[in-house]
């Protein structure tokens, strides 16, 4: 069965994959030659695009146009809970004894079954024992699609019975043409395209959704305005980040959405460029590289601090008592 690489325009009920032909092309030949593996996983920035991937290789060996039609199709991701009108905290055993029961079932059509599992770090301890067992056991032509930003958050027992596919940063130029195929000016997909920060995600979220990319340019904005202030003046600026007091986990994840945002501007050097006002440039006036590092350094432990439930304000503050 051959995988085809496809792109189209742009509209709320179409999908399209921009870059990763490489991805693609491994797993067209792996299909081909019969050798695909029982469990993969996709890791990469929120955004890359693993879940578009994954979702396009399940249509693809389902032969099926619909996913949510498919009984050989299961996701799993983090619960909404309805009562509470909150995010879960995590993936729980309950779902994973879900899956695995799911699993264990015949194909409906003879063919493949397959399940993918968006955020696979959010599991809890419970949770991934469940999920090992599955992937000690697996059933016949079942694959697993398990989706991270980092594969480190993951137990070493899960990430060694998985097949490691790596999801890099898309080239401007390729979202940059697709914004332009969906019938951006040239000045708007030019300032759209490196905002994305090679993240095809974020730009098509943003064509049919302007109230985001604003916020998004704003937190671009936020963080060139943090550079030369008191540090009274830096928290008057990011109080708002704090955002809902009543759904912790939402207000996390928020914050973490900006942290990354920060962290890329520090770490692609996007300081130097015209991302969205001069303004932007303050900011490389007043640190250096070993600044900038130490900086970056400082977030990536803020996200992991925040993932341990340290209170979001205390790691904020940590932050902005190491920006100039």
């Amino acid at each position: 069965m051959s995988v085809l690489v496809f792109c189209v325009k742009l509209s709320p009920h179409m999908e399209s994959i921009i870059g990763h032909d490489k991805i693609l092309d491994f797993f067209d030949k792996t299909t081909k030659a019969g050798n695909l593996s029982h469990a993969y996983l996709f890791v990469g920035q929120k955004g890359v695009g693993k879940t578009t991937v994954a979702e396009f290789l399940a249509k693809q060996l389902l032969e099926v146009e619909n996913l949510a039609t498919s009984p050989d199709f299961h996701f799993t991701e983090q619960l909404f809970d309805e009562k509470t009108g909150k995010t879960k905290k995590n993936i729980t055993i309950a779902q994973m004894r879900e899956l695995r029961e799911y699993l264990s079932r015949s194909s409906y059509s003879g063919g493949y079954k397959i399940s993918i599992i968006n955020n696979a770090e959010k599991m809890n301890k419970e949770a991934a024992n469940g999920l090992l067992k599955t992937l000690e056991e697996p059933s016949k032509k079942t694959i697993l699609f398990l989706l991270t930003p980092d594969e480190n958050l993951l137990p070493e027992t899960i990430q060694s019975r998985c097949q490691m596919v790596y999801f890099h940063p898309v080239q401007k130029k390729l979202i940059e043409k697709f914004l332009l195929d969906s019938d951006l000016s040239a000045d708007e997909a030019e300032a759209m395209s490196r905002l994305s920060t090679g993240l095809p995600g974020l730009a098509k979220r943003w064509l049919v959704d302007n109230e985001e990319y604003e916020w998004h340019k704003t937190e671009v904005l936020r963080f060139a305005d943090l550079s030369g202030k008191t540090f009274h003046e830096k928290i008057s600026r990011v109080e708002e980040l704090f955002g809902d007091k009543t759904d912790h986990i939402a207000t996390r994840d928020k914050l973490i959405k900006v942290l990354n945002i920060w962290q890329v501007l520090l770490r692609d050097g996007f300081l130097s460029e015209k991302l969205v006002e001069q303004k932007i440039h303050k900011i490389q006036g007043n640190l250096d590289n070993v600044q900038t590092a130490k900086t970056y350094s400082i977030i990536e432990e803020a996200k992991n601090l925040l993932n341990q439930n340290i209170h979001p304000r205390l790691v904020v503050e940590n932050i902005l008592l190491n920006i100039n």
